[in-house]
């Protein structure tokens, strides 16, 4: 009489499946993961560049004659593929200084960001 033997090696398809399927729900989290860096590398880079908007607005403001400096409409710059739209708002403050605050907004790819950035600076006579 032949007896079977059966060999207890490797994994059985079940095995490979399960295994297959908790594999690919942990790479669609990293790929969640990589999508929120990506989004937010992109956001920093706009802020940066606002940023970089809203100094250079308030330079040009420091370099008028105190008397000219004035609330300003609002004036869009274009930084690569984006347009960036930068508002003075001045304030006297005492019989000396006056307080700006500069705002810069702008739209991507992400959506409008009204709020942006806002610089806040006293120039003084």
């Amino acid at each position: 009489m032949t007896t079977i033997v059966r060999r207890n090696d490797g994994f059985t398809l079940v095995e490979v499946l399960v295994a297959t399927a908790i594999a690919g729900i942990g790479f669609l989290g990293l790929a969640a993961t990589h999508i929120a860096s990506v989004r937010a590398t992109a956001v920093a880079r706009n802020v940066s560049v606002a940023t970089s908007v809203a100094t250079e607005s308030i330079e040009t403001l420091r370099r008028l004659p105190y008397d000219e400096v004035v609330t300003s409409s609002p004036t869009t710059v274009t930084r690569g593929y984006l347009t960036f739209t930068s508002a003075a708002t001045v304030a006297t403050v005492g019989t000396t200084s006056k307080k700006v605050t500069m705002g810069v907004t702008w739209t991507d790819q992400f959506g409008t960001h009204a709020n942006g950035v806002q610089l806040i600076t006293v120039i003084g006579q």
